[in-house]
C-alpha cells in the first residue's frame, strides 16, 4: 500500500484560505475533478484517507466525490447521513490496519490537511507527495505542514506544467 497526496499549495505554502477553502477554488474557472491530471492520478488509486476537517465539506457537497472506499482518521463519531462504506480509526496505525483488512494494497490517495499528513509520516506510510502549486501569493491561511514538526527531505521524481501557470511536482521522501 503506498500513501500518496496530490495537494494544491500557493507559492507561499498554503493549502487553504484563512476561512478554509481550498486553495484550488481560488483559481479563476476552476473546472474542478477533471483537471490537473486528477482523473489519471484517481484512477490510479484503490482508497481515499483523510481527517475529519476534510470529510466534513465532503458530505455537504452536493455529490459524494469519490467512488472508491473512503477511510477517514478521527476519534469522533461521523455525522448522519455518512455513506455505509466510510471506515474510521482515531490513529493513523489503526486506519492502516483497517485499509489491509479491507483488502486495499495499492496506491490510497490521501486528501488531508497538514495534521493527517503528519500523522502517516509519523509512521513511515507517506510513499509520495504529489503538490500542485497554485501561481497565487496569498499571505496566510492554512499551511502545508504544522509548525514545529521535524524536516522531511524529499527526493524530486517528477514535474509537469499546465497553461495556467499551475506547476505540479512529485517527491519520494
Amino acid at each position: 500500500m503506498h500513501i500518496r497526496t496530490y495537494t494544491f499549495v500557493t507559492l507561499d505554502g498554503y493549502v487553504s484560505t484563512p476561512d478554509g477553502r481550498p486553495v484550488q477554488l481560488l483559481l479563476p474557472g476552476f473546472p474542478g475533478r477533471s483537471a490537473y491530471g486528477l482523473p489519471e492520478f484517481l484512477a490510479t488509486c484503490e482508497a481515499v484517507v483523510m481527517g475529519r476537517t476534510t470529510f466534513l465539506p465532503a458530505l455537504a457537497a452536493s455529490e459524494w466525490p469519490w467512488t472508491q472506499p473512503v477511510f477517514v482518521l478521527t476519534s469522533s463519531p461521523l455525522p448522519e447521513g455518512t455513506p455505509d462504506d466510510v471506515t474510521t480509526a482515531p490513529t493513523a496505525d489503526e486506519l492502516m490496519d483497517r485499509m489491509k483488512t479491507a483488502g486495499i494494497t495499492g496506491d490510497v490517495h490521501l486528501v488531508g490537511g497538514p495534521s493527517t499528513v503528519e500523522a502517516f509520516r509519523q509512521i513511515g506510510a507517506l510513499a509520495e507527495v504529489g503538490l500542485l502549486f497554485v501561481p497565487l501569493i496569498q499571505g496566510g491561511g492554512v499551511p502545508l505542514a504544522p509548525a514545529g514538526i521535524a524536516p522531511m527531505s524529499l527526493t524530486l521524481k517528477s514535474t509537469r506544467t499546465f497553461p495556467d501557470g499551475v506547476i505540479g511536482a512529485t517527491y519520494v521522501p
